[in-house]
């Protein structure tokens, strides 16, 4: 068995890498219960295969978390070498889940922290005074607590949409193909390769993401060689998964907001670029857009490359210069920035036909697609539109 060293200066510590057996696996099951970052985000379980009439390969675990946006997340969890049998556990608890309510969810929440052998997440619970009774949890109460946010973000997100993980000692080949292909077509889903050590005499647990690949160079070889490699990447997780970074770094409803942002700009002439830990760029043939997440309750729309005043005036045909004021932030002199607040979740056609138009480099106005009447609309309409949560 190969050692592994770690430390600084002239201190060192081995790392025996421990093999996965039937008790590590129900160990991990005990711990990802109640610290299930260790496979990488902040998550919440509340349910399991037991509360699904479903039956699971003999090395694989199945559990329903919530993640930090309110969408649940379906996790299967294998020893050994892990095929397709995994992703398959997975899938059919999301075709279970997909179909269920906040108050479904609750009440499966009871009833997984109701067994024995949930105890000590049951107290985790209490303490963080989340609001349950006999026969249900109050989700928002739980989301908010766990994730230290206000309820309120949750109260229209909550398993609004799913995703997967797969976590597991090794992979067959075909294994990892499936995953990357459920990824490229447009299926939120990953896998995690974990190993068990003992450092220092203690065990702990490490998880890295090796499908869909984090480096395209190593695709072709990634059903031979899963040696964990030192990536920057790794340390620079927007660089890994920027959508998802991006996304989990702001409230629930500001992230519908990017989502809805980025649909209304979704074109083969437009690219999207994840590379900048604070803000991502939407580049389009002439200009560039861009979008600062740096606040969790509120996107900041950058017009690169432009003056205040140019901006203010690009926005007046499309009725939103008097809306949205045009400021500067620090560091970012060369894109005028507008706000945008997180309560605004759909941003419609004067949104399309503005961005659209600044991205190709029209004169503004070019593609309007909203008539006179409707740009002309007095104050208290478009107030009444932005309050209603849509512009």
């Amino acid at each position: 068995m190969s050692k592994v060293y770690t430390g600084t200066g002239r201190a060192f510590q081995e790392i025996t890498p421990l093999p996965m057996d039937e008790d590590a696996l129900s160990d991990v099951s005990k711990r990802v219960k109640i610290q299930p970052h260790f496979l990488g985000e902040p998550l919440v379980v509340v349910a399991e295969t037991a509360d699904f009439n479903l039956t699971s390969p003999s090395n694989t675990l199945g559990l329903v978390t919530l993640d930090t946006v309110g969408r649940c997340v379906a996790v299967a969890i294998a020893s050994g070498m892990a095929d397709v049998d995994s992703i398959m556990l997975a899938l059919q608890i999301t075709s279970i889940t997909c179909k269920l309510n906040v108050s479904d969810l609750g009440r499966l929440a009871r009833a997984f922290v109701n067994r024995p052998e949930n105890e000590a997440l049951l107290s985790i619970w209490e303490e963080h005074d989340v609001e349950m009774n006999e026969e249900t949890v109050e989700l928002l109460s739980l989301v908010a607590s766990i994730f230290e946010r206000d309820a309120e973000n949750y109260a229209d997100r909550i398993n609004r949409e799913q995703r997967i993980i797969v976590a597991a000692e090794t992979y067959s080949a075909r294994l990892l193909r499936v995953i990357s292909w459920l990824y490229s077509s447009g299926v939120n889903a990953i896998g995690l390769r974990f190993r068990r050590y003992m450092v220092a005499g203690q065990e702990i647990y490490f998880a890295e993401q090796v499908a869909p690949a984090l480096d395209p160079v190593a695709d072709d070889a990634i059903g031979m060689d899963l040696t964990p490699r030192a990536s920057s990447e790794m340390s620079e997780p927007w660089k890994v998964k920027g959508h998802s970074y991006h996304s989990d770094r702001l409230t629930p409803k500001t992230a519908i907001l990017m989502d809805s942002l980025l649909h209304i700009t979704s074109s083969d002439t437009f690219t999207v670029q994840w590379n900048h830990k604070h803000y991502f760029w939407i580049r389009g043939l002439r200009r560039n857009l861009r979008v600062r997440t740096y606040y969790r309750d509120r996107l900041e729309l950058g017009f690169y490359s432009a003056a205040p005043a140019a901006v203010s005036e690009f926005l007046t045909p499309y009725g939103l210069s008097q809306q949205f004021d045009v400021t500067t932030v620090g560091g970012y002199a060369d894109s005028p920035f507008i706000t945008l607040p997180g309560e605004t979740t759909v941003l419609y056609e004067r949104w399309k036909a503005m961005l659209s138009d600044w991205l190709t480099g029209a004169s503004p106005g070019h593609s309007r697609v909203l008539d006179n009447m409707l740009l002309s609309m007095p104050d208290a309409s478009d107030r009444s539109l932005t309050e209603s949560g849509t512009l």
